[in-house]
């Protein structure tokens, strides 16, 4: 079917086309009509994504603020906003709300009741490359479409602080208990360092102090070497007179004064002897003489010889008890130094364990305090930009827009009438027709009468078709 066979089907089918055209034109606008006007209140709020926490300086990643938006616009469609403003406005306590209520059978809370109804009038969408939330009520009543709208957008900036600022109380809550745990760590480790200063008398072990002892220990390494280089001499010497062999010739002998004079004095009277022996009898008085005073200075040189023996030995032996006191002092010093050592160990381990609970303190104090302020804060990164005012002219029904719409529905529903009865109940319109029906040429096309002369010469036409069927039976 060609659109001028539609255009022509149509054309003869005008009266119908034309009939349901106006009944859904007309369907439409009563409709239109009779449903109540909904008024739309509409306000704009901002979304700060850059700087909207007021102790951080940082922001949101571009990529992530359409989240954040989305995020937000269903906080705003949330059972809990929506809670919000039926307690801020009274709803629930709305006797004309409560008889409705009961009268469309509820049963159970009535702000539940409420919840769903209000949210099915709100709305909440975001733009794109835009921060902007726009948030619309519909009602029947402008007042209260425009009070409602402001009302989700006040109870929303609260849901928004409260996300904010409940978690912060309840951290805050948990770091003063870590605090104070913490607290008391840092006094028992201080106090675990203080009572083992108080036990081992130091206050603290400096590099300096090690130093000096160890330069005391060098100190006392040094004098060992030398009271050991004294008592091995010692020790020689008296190994030597132990000998008892060529006591003459011993060093330590020749070098003694006392013993040379004693000796030079029996040299002279031994020869005053070998001389008056010569000389006189061994009972002579000076022989006697000079024999006595020979006796006596060998006495003499004996025990002087002893006297130095004695001495000899003594210095040995004292040689020897200084390098057990010089020894016994290098241990002792060594002793100390470990001593020292280990407490400097020690106490670095306290006071790296001081250090750290002191801070651990700090850190959560620090972050408490942070916490406390956080769960102080009175304000969002939400901002009104255009409360709602009550609109003045209804959203809906648009009487226009509707009879538009009808004009195109209904002419096309018209034309699909006209359509289907003309497949039904074909008819010949144009000589173009009996050739795609028939499948014949045409031959003759009788000229189109006008209403009028069809009307005349309608009886004529009737009977010469009667006559026509009578000869063909």
């Amino acid at each position: 079917m060609t659109l001028s066979q539609i255009f022509r089907i149509l054309w003869a089918r005008r009266r119908l086309f034309i009939t349901v055209l106006s009944i859904a034109v007309a369907a439409v606008a009563a409709v239109s009509f009779i449903v109540p006007k909904q008024y739309l209140a509409e306000l704009a709020i901002v979304v700060d994504v850059k700087g909207g926490d007021a102790l951080t300086d940082g922001s949101l990643a571009p990529q992530l603020v359409p989240t954040y938006l989305a995020t937000q616009a269903e906080i705003i469609r949330s059972r809990n906003v929506a809670l919000k403003v039926i307690d801020s406005l009274g709803l629930a306590n709305d006797p004309a709300t409560v008889q409705h209520y009961r009268d469309s059978g509820g049963t159970g809370d009535v702000r539940e009741w409420l919840v769903a109804r209000v949210l099915k009038e709100l709305d909440a969408k975001t733009t794109r490359n835009s921060n902007i939330i726009r948030i619309s009520y519909s009602s029947t009543n402008p007042d209260v479409a425009a009070q409602m709208a402001n009302g989700f957008a006040d109870a929303y900036i609260q849901t928004n602080l409260e996300l904010k600022v409940d978690p912060s109380r309840r951290q805050a809550v948990w770091f003063d208990q870590q605090v104070q745990q913490l607290r008391q760590e840092l006094a028992e480790a201080q106090g675990i360092l203080a009572k083992y200063q108080s036990d081992h008398g130091v206050l603290g072990v400096d590099d300096a102090r090690m130093d000096v002892e160890n330069a005391r220990l060098q100190e006392i390494s040094n004098h060992l070497v030398s009271v050991q280089a004294t008592m091995y001499d010692a020790e020689t010497r008296r190994a030597q007179l132990a000998s008892k062999r060529n006591m003459d010739s011993q060093p330590d002998l020749l070098k003694h004064p006392v013993l040379q004079n004693l000796k030079a004095e029996l040299a002279r009277a031994e020869a005053k002897l070998a001389e008056l022996s010569g000389r006189y009898d061994r009972n002579h008085p000076q022989y006697r003489s000079a024999a006595a005073e020979v006796a006596s200075l060998r006495d003499k040189l004996q025990t002087e010889t002893n006297i130095a023996r004695g001495s000899l030995v003594q210095a040995a032996q004292i040689a020897e008890r200084q390098v057990d006191e010089v020894q016994k002092s290098l241990e002792e010093q060594k002793d100390r130094i470990i001593s020292l050592k280990r407490q400097r160990d020690e106490l670095a381990v306290l006071n790296r364990d001081v250090e750290s609970a002191r801070a651990a303190y700090d850190a959560a104090l620090q972050q408490a305090n942070r916490t406390r302020l956080e769960s102080r804060i009175d304000r969002t990164n939400i901002a009104i930009l255009n409360s709602a005012v009550p609109p003045m002219t209804p959203a809906s029904p648009r009487m226009l827009l509707n009879i538009a719409v009808a004009i195109i529905a209904g002419a096309l529903l018209a034309a699909g009438l006209c359509l289907s009865f003309e497949l039904h109940n074909r008819r010949l319109r144009w000589r173009d027709d009996l050739a795609d029906i028939a499948d014949l040429p045409v031959l003759a096309e009788l000229p189109v009468f006008s209403t009028a002369r069809h009307r005349k010469h309608r009886p004529a036409l009737r009977g010469a078709s009667a006559r026509l069927r009578t000869s063909a039976a």
